[in-house]
């Protein structure tokens, strides 16, 4: 009997994009109107202002739309993984109402990034023929920029498939940016792949009207959601087992310490008094020797008159 050939990772990919093509489009689409606003905003603003102050309206606008890249990432997993029903709408909302503070923060942060990265690695690139050093100095600014674009392959999706705590995110980001190495460099290439198709589509305009709108319909139809479709791919699988089987460690070691203390406190042994003259005890520090150990009489006092009285002793001292 024929066995069947095994599909390779890319042919999955390309058939679960192009039979969820349409669904890429309107993703896109959803995420590129607010995109098309704020950037509207900024280009009139372009007009009235310039240098530092335009630099930190441009990354104002990373952070405020951010929280609607939240949507688009949850209908990108979804088609990623290979669900069968994806309500693009329905999935674009739920995933900006119940992620937007968070993605709010992470466009903070990725504007800091990108700035950082940008001008550490503009200014060591032009310090190359000064010194030597600066080589080493550029290849950590690209080391450190290539582990943060590594971890936010992984925080947008970890963010909107699990309810952990923002610490605890980028903590398994940071642990899968190094640990998930090879799915990390399958999603990059692949990121590649797709911007220099994009960059060879526009490359083939004729004039600069024609690049405008061939680059305006790139990032409204297609770009965002695509880039997040191959991102979600590659890294979404080892992820979700790995976040997956701590949470059930970490389950179970609590439930096996619950039980512990249930057993523990079920044959708890309770000692017995009964054979203590409390006539020649007496109320003070004074140690006395009582069944094999050293215990005030006080103490063995106040057992021994509690037990009587029909309350459990629960204290003993050494």
């Amino acid at each position: 009997m024929e066995q069947t050939r095994k599909r390779m990772k890319f042919e999955i990919l390309i058939e679960r994009y192009f039979s969820n093509f349409g669904r890429i489009l309107l993703t896109n689409l959803l995420f590129f109107v607010p995109l098309l606003i704020l950037s509207g905003i900024m280009f009139l603003l372009q007009s009235v202002v310039e240098g530092a102050v335009l630099t930190i309206l441009s990354s104002l606008l990373l952070i405020v739309v951010f929280p609607f890249y939240s949507g688009l990432v949850l209908v990108c997993r979804n088609i990623a993984r290979g669900d069968e029903d994806v309500r693009v709408f329905a999935d674009f909302i739920k995933g900006v109402k119940e992620n937007f503070r968070k993605f709010l923060l992470y466009g903070v942060i990725a504007s800091l990034v990108v700035m950082f990265s940008y001008f550490s690695i503009s200014v060591y690139a032009k310090l190359l023929a000064s010194s030597w050093v600066f080589y080493a100095m550029l290849f950590v600014c690209i080391i450190i920029a290539l582990a943060a674009l590594f971890m936010f392959f992984y925080i947008p999706v970890m963010t909107v498939t699990f309810d952990l705590s923002v610490k605890n995110i980028f903590k398994n980001s940071f642990l899968m940016s190094f640990g998930e190495i090879k799915n990390n460099f399958f999603a990059l290439i692949a990121l590649v792949v797709v911007l220099a198709i994009g960059f060879t589509i526009v490359a083939f305009s004729t004039n600069a009207i024609v690049i405008v709108v061939v680059t305006m319909l790139l990032f409204a139809l297609l770009l965002p959601a695509t880039c997040q479709f191959v991102v979600s791919f590659f890294v979404y699988e080892d992820m979700y087992a790995s976040i997956a089987k701590r949470s059930e460690k970490a389950q179970m070691l609590d439930k096996a310490i619950i039980e512990a203390k249930n057993k523990q406190a079920q044959t708890k042994i309770v000692e017995d008094y009964s054979d203590v003259d409390v006539s020649t005890l007496k109320d003070t520090d004074d140690y006395i020797f009582y069944k094999g150990k050293m215990i005030k009489q006080s103490v063995l006092l106040k057992l021994a008159l509690e037990q009587r009285a029909g309350e459990t002793p629960d204290e003993t001292e050494g």
